[in-house]
């Protein structure tokens, strides 16, 4: 058959592509210590489907309406096997594989400014400490006019800034105004600057921080940064505090779990499993919580995944927190980067599921809040959330009790609450300076340390 000739190659690459030692990235058995028994009817079938596809694409390559090359219809073969198996596993080819990891080592300089335009102009909200611009003299409430001798009057926002961002070490020309003083120059020399990763402010007597991602390897530091800031603020003492992860969308596993220790005396946070028993990896908090006695609510949404998940369900499972919101995005797992060293390019591929202090998974699940909470006024019927089930070949849960949001236990604005107003904030606020709190984490049948600690035991043991 000409197609098997003409593809030999093809499909001995394919071969190792689906052989397990591929992935362990060791040396190949020689024929004298091959225990792979070569009359296994598995490998036959592998065989059969390794000749149909040489079929197909040498069909495709002589009789398609167009000229196509047969690399890049390989590649998307490879890319099409690895993203049915879940939204989340990919095949990059060796150039795309290249081209991500030189990304990752470049690096953009900024101004180290928050912005917003305000009456035609750049209004600074916050310049961050560390910044360029801040040790230039701008401060907050500052106003720019001019980047790069260029107006910024009648532009969008996004186009007003561009010019502030460039290859570090590079200057560039700012006209700054602040309040009713003569506009003034300065020349900046743009840095990599590290974005803010908390923000935070004193909300009715309260402890309010807003966490918008977990792409932050100084996040904690951050965090309890700003933890010390409203402490003083509130003269001494946090009486409460509001965790709002809404809309963060993840990150950085271990600042999920160096976050979750804050308020955790030790013990378990999450663990993360793989296909065998053997592995599973188990992360713990250190001893000695920040605020012991201080109660907390962690409002969350339908965008709240992954690392933000971690923290919730952590919190939530070790009864220190109660959560408000609406049932979050539920992206449950780990993802690998496995490089083909041989062939180039990488696998991007799930191989563990994350799992909260109880034992619950979080996949296609996510984390339901103790008192949901819309944000929007009730419409008649609860409005369809993208999540991660919505996804196509999403993972199943394998834990199949039903986990949807009823309709009549959510709290609903009013239709005349001003669009200003943050609904789930106020009740949040509410469940922190009434009984409601004591009464919500009491009926989480939450897991002490101790006991977290023995199920953990018992998991690890199945």
């Amino acid at each position: 058959m000409p197609f098997l000739r003409s593809y030999g190659l093809i499909l001995s690459s394919l071969l190792l592509f689906s052989a397990p030692l591929a992935f362990a990235q060791v040396e190949p058995p020689t024929s004298e210590t091959s225990t792979e028994d070569e009359t296994d009817p598995s490998n036959e079938v592998i065989l059969d489907k390794m000749e149909l596809f040489a079929e197909v694409l040498t069909r495709v390559r002589d009789y398609y309406v167009d000229p196509k090359d047969e690399k890049e219809l390989i590649e998307a073969a490879l890319d099409g096997a690895l993203s049915s198996l879940d939204p989340h596993s990919s095949y990059a080819p060796p150039a795309a594989f290249t081209e991500q990891r030189e990304a990752a080592k470049r690096e953009y300089g900024g101004l180290g400014i928050e912005v917003s335009m305000e009456g035609g102009l750049v209004k600074i909200n916050y310049a961050i400490e560390e910044g360029p611009a801040y040790k230039a003299g701008i401060r907050t409430g500052d106003f720019i006019s001019s980047v790069a001798g260029d107006s910024v009057l009648g532009k969008e926002l996004n186009d007003a800034v561009e010019n502030m961002r460039g290859p570090v070490g590079d200057p560039v020309k700012v006209t700054v105004i602040t309040g009713d003083e003569e506009p003034r120059e300065l020349d900046i020399v743009r840095q990599v600057v590290r974005g803010r990763a908390v923000r935070h402010r004193v909300e009715q007597g309260l402890g309010y921080v807003f966490i918008e991602t977990f792409n932050n390897d100084q996040l904690t530091a951050d965090l309890k940064h700003a933890l010390t800031i409203l402490e003083s603020d509130l003269g001494g003492e946090l009486p409460g505090l509001i965790i709002d992860m809404r809309g963060n969308r993840g990150g950085l596993l271990d600042q999920s779990v160096s976050v979750s220790g804050l308020f955790l005396d030790g013990g378990e946070v999450l663990s993360a499993r793989g296909r065998d028993s053997s592995d599973t990896q188990r992360y713990h908090a250190e001893a000695g919580e920040l605020y012991p006695d201080m109660p907390i609510v962690v409002l969350v949404n339908s965008g709240s995944a992954s690392a933000a998940e971690i923290v919730a369900g952590a919190l939530q499972d070790r009864g220190r927190a109660v959560i408000v919101g609406r049932r979050s995005f539920g992206k449950g797992s780990v993802q690998s980067v496995i490089p083909l060293v041989e062939h180039g390019g990488a696998l991007r591929m799930t191989t563990q599921r994350y799992f909260t202090p109880s034992g619950n998974s979080i996949q296609g699940r996510g984390i339901m809040p103790d008192m949901l909470v819309a944000a929007f006024p009730d419409n008649g019927e609860i409005r369809e959330r993208f999540r991660e089930n919505s996804l196509p070949h999403s993972l199943i849960n394998p834990d199949h009790s039903d986990f949807e949001e009823n309709y009549e236990d959510i709290l609903y604005p009013s239709e005349d609450l001003p669009d200003t107003v943050d609904f789930q904030l106020r009740k949040a606020i509410d469940i922190l300076k009434t009984s409601r709190y004591q009464t919500l984490l009491q009926a989480q049948n939450y897991l002490p340390k101790g006991v977290a600690e023995a199920v953990a035991e018992v998991n690890s043991s199945q």
